[in-house]
């Protein structure tokens, strides 16, 4: 796929063409793709997403946001407060972050529920901020033609700017709220979503454009996005933000690691076990964009 970068002059109105456009084509991906994505309780898939880790300044706001008003379930993993939802869970490390989600290449989280305008009105009536495709930027507000679309799916903003995606599951019985899909943006966003097919396996899901590119886990499904970026900001490192790292669960951690090195993937941590998250497995790797990636086993074993 080649693809052609606007011009300067054009890229302003590229950039509010790309929000409008985004979020059709966001509606019809999310909402008519099938959302059975509980990945931690697929127990034969190779690799799912398992956690992400965020760095806090308040565990208990985060509950508050988490567990309150998303619905989630504040649990502990050994040592370490955690909050689950069907799928995933997020491990909670109270470290005040060195900014938000927003201006790293992982962009927010992907929650799929049955109603998303009934709890987007709750999350807002609860205080916190709706945003469009992109949080604002300092003095700016999020008032895009998409801003107050949420009837297929909605962008919210939680505590220390961790973001948040909410869109419709229309599964028959669908749960109250469950994992959907991890969302990463880059200005190379074909070359990323490239390398991370390499890196576990995954496949290339139909329907790219010239700014969005999706690839799907084996035996999971709908799994990973990947869009363009834009703005002239360059992104930074997810290490230390309120996202601080995606967590990928895999079976038979010592073999996946041999087979990533064979690839030329280098690991930034070893394998080794991790007591204050119940002595899982764990190794460390980082993609070429900056995102720290913790790759896990036992996880998804644990009660």
């Amino acid at each position: 796929m080649k693809l052609r970068a606007p011009e300067k002059a054009d890229r302003i109105s590229y950039t509010l063409l790309m929000h409008r456009v985004s979020g059709v084509v966001a509606t019809a991906l999310l909402v008519l793709t099938p959302t059975s994505r509980a990945q931690l309780l697929n127990k034969e898939a190779p690799v799912v997403v398992g956690h992400f880790h965020l760095n806090v300044t308040s565990i208990e706001a985060h509950k508050k946001f988490w567990v309150d008003t998303l619905g989630g379930t504040a649990i502990k993993i050994g040592s370490a407060d955690a909050i689950r939802f069907p799928g995933i869970v997020l491990i909670l490390r109270q470290q005040p972050p060195t900014g938000p989600s927003r201006g790293t290449p992982l962009d927010h989280i992907g929650l799929a529920v049955p109603d998303v305008p009934k709890l987007t009105a709750k999350i807002v009536a609860s205080g916190y901020a709706l945003t469009v495709g992109r949080e604002p930027g300092p003095g700016e507000t999020a008032s895009p033609p998409t801003a107050g679309n949420y009837g297929r799916f909605s962008y919210i903003v939680g505590p220390d700017g961790v973001k948040v995606e909410l869109v419709t599951n229309e599964d028959k019985n669908a749960p109250p709220i469950m994992y959907h899909h991890i969302h990463f943006v880059n200005k190379q966003f074909v070359e990323m979503q490239q390398w991370y097919m390499k890196a576990f396996d995954a496949t290339l899901r139909p329907g790219q454009t010239d700014y969005f590119i999706g690839a799907d886990l084996p035996g999971v499904g709908y799994s990973l996005n990947f869009f363009s970026w834009l703005p002239d900001q360059a992104l930074v490192p997810t290490k230390g933000r309120a996202i601080d790292h995606a967590g990928f669960e895999v079976r038979n951690l010592p073999a996946f690691l041999q087979k990533l090195q064979a690839k030329g993937i280098k690991l930034t941590e070893p394998y080794r076990r991790v007591p204050e998250l119940g002595n899982i497995a764990a190794a460390s790797i980082t993609d070429p964009w900056g995102v720290s990636i913790e790759l896990t086993e036992g996880l998804r074993d644990l009660p």
